[in-house]
């Protein structure tokens, strides 16, 4: 199978009387063997075209694999040709996307399409536990996206723009005369970076001091591209410890900075403008957006929220921007539940099927929409490993067709004693066993990755219902699943607060382990907790290793 094969650039020579963000890009799929798909694709650029490669297939000048793909944020181009028999990292799929200036061409190189399902994909070794392959993934994902290559959805209708959604120049008039906190919030290409750049500059100019942060310096290059009066910039850490004196602060990709961070930086510098993507291929923004606004409540109640809707860079109704959304999810919001919704004797529990799972995408989207809101990090590439590693399962409670809590669990251990012994000697780290490596590992129990672990990876309540015993009824059923299925114990791994540590203590599970450094994207140590099952496993949480673990 191959793309249309018209003029490659058919918006050539138009730019300069539209506009490029008048103008659409536009996704060309070539399907079938890795050399031929090469070779179509090459021939079918015009001489000379600049085109950005990602690829491991040798002999192409200036490509790169896909996990260099995040250097080439803030970069344009009017051609990309992503070969997915390379690995189809998803994360990087739809981060380079946004490269793309209106009217350029997205070639994306496939094997066929009715095999893909069964290719042994490179990027499954970036979730694949021990001991499996490539070859032994069912998979599901790379199905159901094949399936909408075919179908390709039609972009919708124009979105109407929301009580808070403004243009690019209103938003820079905002943040140049606001006095209370601003939560900026937008889509890539949105010119969000930009508007911050102008608006610092204004700032400036009108003899404010300005600080600008954000994860790392590269983050904000767009920024300091569209300020003529450039910001002081400083990384979280340092601005926390220096506090320097300034009437603003910019906060740039604000979701991938914890939380307690940026109320430590509202307390200090009340003129705020917290800053971020709300639906990209990172994955924060979402779930951000409504813990953080909740926050503010609380701590600013006069803030103001401002959206960025009208691309820059392309078209409205990109038909590549529409695709990516749909087919990664990207676009998933939280559903709302029914009006009234009362807890009844109707709660049931279910263990979803993965395979039927991959064919109804309004249970998928309104299940992913739940993980993404309640999760500080879900991406793309969650969707897939929660679609196709093997030993995950997924679990719900629902009531009258909605999903009321979500868990997706992960079985490890069950390893020989050889390699048991590998990992207690530090020798061994196979991939995929964090819990039952931890506990042999750093806890030093020898043997304990001999046992068979069910992992919580996630778990998540709808917010219009927490706080009425959802969770703990979703997690007694995953007990008795973790029962039923042989398991010696049932473990988890979390971002430690009191809130989360009284949780699971409550529900049985013991403390067994707390990491010694804070994780970077909560801002809080990991924790470790189980509770046995079997009589060895009720062994393995009584070792005084585990019981001597107390709270820092």
């Amino acid at each position: 199978m191959a793309g249309r094969t018209g003029d490659p650039y058919p918006y050539r020579g138009k730019r300069a009387g539209c506009g490029i963000n008048k103008l659409p890009r536009r996704l060309e799929v070539i399907s079938g063997r890795q050399e031929a798909c090469l070779q179509r694709v090459q021939a079918l650029l015009p001489q000379g075209t600049d085109a950005l490669w990602i690829t491991t297939a040798p002999g192409i000048a200036g490509a790169l694999p896909a996990n260099k793909a995040h250097t080439l944020l803030g970069q344009e181009t009017d051609c990309i040709v992503f070969d997915a028999h390379s690995g189809f990292a998803v994360n990087a799929f739809a981060a380079v996307s946004g490269t793309l200036r209106g009217g350029g061409v997205f070639y994306l190189l496939t094997p066929p399409l009715d095999e893909w399902e069964v290719f042994p994909d490179p990027d499954y070794l970036r979730f694949l536990p021990y001991p499996w392959r490539p070859d032994e993934v069912t998979g599901r994902f790379l199905r159901r996206l094949a399936r909408m290559l075919v179908e390709r959805p039609i972009p919708a209708l124009a979105h109407s723009r929301d009580s808070h959604s403004m243009r690019q120049s209103e938003a820079v008039e905002v943040m140049a005369t606001a006095v209370v906190p601003l939560v900026l919030t937008a889509d890539r290409g949105r010119g969000k970076s930009a508007a911050l750049g102008m608006a610092a500059s204004r700032l400036l100019g009108q003899g404010s001091r300005v600080v600008l942060t954000a994860p790392s310096r590269a983050t904000v290059e767009s920024v300091f591209r569209h300020a003529a009066n450039p910001p002081v910039f400083l990384a979280p850490d340092d601005l926390l410890q220096t506090l320097p004196e300034a009437e603003v602060l910019m906060v740039d990709e604000a979701a991938a900075i914890p939380v307690p961070l940026l109320l430590k930086m509202l307390e200090h510098y009340p003129r705020c403008v917290f800053s971020t993507t709300l639906h990209g291929y990172e994955g924060s923004g979402r779930g951000f957006a409504l813990r953080f606004q909740q926050q503010l409540e609380a701590h600013a109640p006069g803030w103001k929220s401002i959206r960025l809707h009208q691309p820059i860079r392309w078209a409205e109704n990109d038909p590549l921007e529409h695709f990516i959304h749909q087919a990664l999810l990207l676009d998933v919001d939280l559903a709302p539940l029914q009006a009234g919704k009362r807890l009844g004797d109707d709660v049931a529990y279910r263990r979803l099927d993965r395979d039927a799972l991959a064919h109804n995408e309004a249970l998928l989207r309104q299940l992913f929409g739940l993980l993404v809101t309640a999760h500080y990090q879900t991406r793309p590439s969650d969707l897939r490993q929660m679609l196709d590693a093997p030993d995950i399962s997924i679990h719900v409670l629902e009531q009258a067709g909605e999903i009321l809590a979500v868990a997706v669990l992960s079985r490890e251990g069950g390893l020989d004693a050889a390699l048991t012994t590998a990992i207690h000697a530090g020798k061994r780290r196979p991939h995929g066993h964090p819990i039952p490596q931890t506990l042999t590992f750093h806890a030093g129990i020898r043997g304990a990755a001999q046992l068979l672990c069910e992992r919580v990876m996630r778990i998540a309540v709808h917010p219009e219902l927490q706080g009425q015993g959802l969770g703990a009824q979703l997690l007694e059923c995953l007990v008795k699943y973790a029962e039923d299925s042989g398991a010696d114990y049932i473990g988890v791994s979390y971002a430690l607060t009191p809130a989360l540590l009284r949780f699971w203590e409550r529900a049985g599970f013991v403390l067994a382990r707390i990491g010694h450094r804070k994780d970077s994207a909560s801002g809080s140590c990991s924790a470790v907790q189980i509770r046995g099952l079997t009589a060895a496993g009720k062994a393995l949480a009584d070792q005084p290793t585990v019981q001597s673990t107390s709270p820092v």
